[in-house]
């Protein structure tokens, strides 16, 4: 790691990189944040609200070396940081109250909703965060709860216009959802390989069209 020079501090090893870059630039580190910002930031960041004012008042009165850290371990702790971090994975599930389209009428999709931010306020391990939400219901012995999670593929949108073709809109259906899982689980636009193969694409048709399968074989519904 590059050497430390004069009054310069690391509090951690990427610390000594970024104060080499900024040595090279010309410019030096900004003064340590007050206690008072110090904890509007942790608390904004973990639970979307500012501090209260008993909260701001007790750290501001503890001078241990690691009352920073109580303050995190309070702000994990609390309802509120699962609500915070939940946004962040209904809008890669594409979540809504409402069907879309046409009437956008209202829908009982909540108990998935809820479910995600229990998940994150029990910590549950992300393998099978991911897991349950993919196949849930292929679990042996499936819960109510593994069941629940594959809602994370039934938020898609719902046409409840009147003449319309329902394989065709079962289909589109299931577009989504293998859209969503390219994007939501591999972090990949897979869109491409729907109509074409290109030499360039990590994923080709014949992929695209095998999670378009699974996508149709999921055996309980809601």
């Amino acid at each position: 790691m590059p050497a430390l020079k004069g009054q310069e501090k690391a509090n951690n090893p990427i610390d000594y990189f970024v104060l080499d870059m900024l040595r090279k630039n010309g410019l030096a580190m900004n003064p340590d944040a007050d206690k008072e910002r110090l904890l509007k930031r942790v608390c904004l960041d973990l639970t979307g609200l500012p501090p209260t004012l008993k909260e701001m008042d007790a750290f501001l009165a503890d001078n241990s070396p690691n009352a920073y850290e109580k303050m995190v371990d309070h702000y994990l702790s609390l309802p509120q940081y699962g609500e915070k971090m939940a946004v962040h994975w209904l809008d890669v599930a594409r979540y809504a109250d409402s069907y879309g389209y046409q009437d956008d009428n209202i829908r009982t999709q909540w108990p998935w909703r809820d479910w995600v931010i229990r998940a994150f306020n029990t910590n549950l391990p992300y393998d099978t965060f991911v897991t349950w939400q993919i196949a849930g219901d292929m679990m042996p012995n499936a819960t109510k709860e593994q069941i629940l999670a594959t809602a994370f593929f039934r938020n898609h949108k719902y046409t409840e216009e009147g003449g319309v073709i329902p394989e065709e809109y079962r289909i589109e259906y299931l577009l989504d959802k293998t859209k969503t899982y390219g994007k939501g689980i591999l972090g990949v636009s897979i869109e491409c390989a729907q109509c074409h193969d290109h030499k360039y694409d990590p994923f080709a048709q014949k992929d695209y069209y095998s999670l378009l399968a699974f996508s149709t074989i999921q055996k309980r519904w809601l």
